[in-house]
């Protein structure tokens, strides 16, 4: 796991780093659970004894990097938006994408989107329209929906773990009947899909006639924060046609991925 090399000291290494290293995988914990991260996870993911997970917690705490809320839940503190603000300039993610999403549409001929996680919901950065007559405008910049309900957020969704999936699931049910006549099995089974074929895939279940494919940015928490999407009018993401857009979406989703990590 990506956690517990963080933990392992290695030669050369200065020091003080190790326990550097153990106070980011902590960080890097935390942030990948929009829930908020309990102690025992923390202390069982991170791989560290309880005493030290509890010292290193702590002392985020008293940094402000990382807070723990009334239900002794952990997440992410005020100093950690603060570094975060002040690091945007530098990984402005709308900036860095804009490319990818020109030679998306482009080459396709159809719409492609930007889309970042938000809690439970996922939020439309940005879209670039084609240059085939009909278009699937299926999201608005700006507009949020529950995660699962396009291609992109459920290129963010389902890799989640299996009971962050539930949890989220749960939490958008009253929310589903209003993506066409999506409800929470089918959303179950288009997860338990882009699980075995490695991409999110919304063939007229949302709204018929259109489809959308997804992928997931790499990103450094452990489970993705933002994705790329295709959508268009079914008959032109068929399945022949569906590979080429996909293989220029998980190459674009890399490029982006190595900008935001260089």
């Amino acid at each position: 796991m990506e956690f517990m090399a963080l933990n392992q000291a290695g030669p050369g290494r200065a020091p003080g780093s190790q326990s550097i290293g153990r106070a980011v995988s902590i960080l890097k914990l935390v942030a990948a659970r929009a829930a908020g991260a309990r102690y025992v996870e923390v202390m069982a993911q991170s791989g560290l004894e309880a005493a030290t997970a509890h010292r290193i917690l702590r002392r985020l705490v008293v940094e402000g990097l990382v807070q723990q809320r009334e239900d002794k839940r952990y997440c992410l503190g005020p100093l950690a938006y603060e570094l975060g603000l002040a690091a945007s300039a530098q990984f402005d993610l709308r900036r860095i994408g804009a490319p990818s999403l020109e030679r998306l549409s482009r080459a396709t001929g159809d719409t492609s989107f930007l889309t970042v996680r938000s809690g439970v919901e996922a939020v439309c950065l940005d879209r670039r329209e084609g240059t085939f007559p009909v278009k699937a405008l299926t999201v608005e910049i700006g507009s949020r929906r529950p995660l699962g309900t396009a291609a992109a957020s459920l290129a963010l969704l389902y890799p989640l773990p299996d009971a962050e999936i539930t949890r989220i699931v749960r939490a958008n049910e009253h929310e589903l009947t209003r993506y066409g006549a999506l409800t929470r099995q089918k959303l179950m089974n288009l997860v338990r899909l882009a699980k075995r074929l490695g991409y999110a895939l919304n063939a007229d279940v949302i709204l018929p006639g259109v489809t959308g494919i997804g992928v997931p940015i790499p990103g450094r928490f452990g489970y993705p924060t933002a994705a790329l999407s295709i959508v268009a009018i079914s008959s032109r993401l068929r399945k022949g046609r569906r590979s080429e857009a996909l293989r220029l979406l998980r190459e674009e989703a890399q490029r982006i991925a190595a900008a935001l990590s260089p």
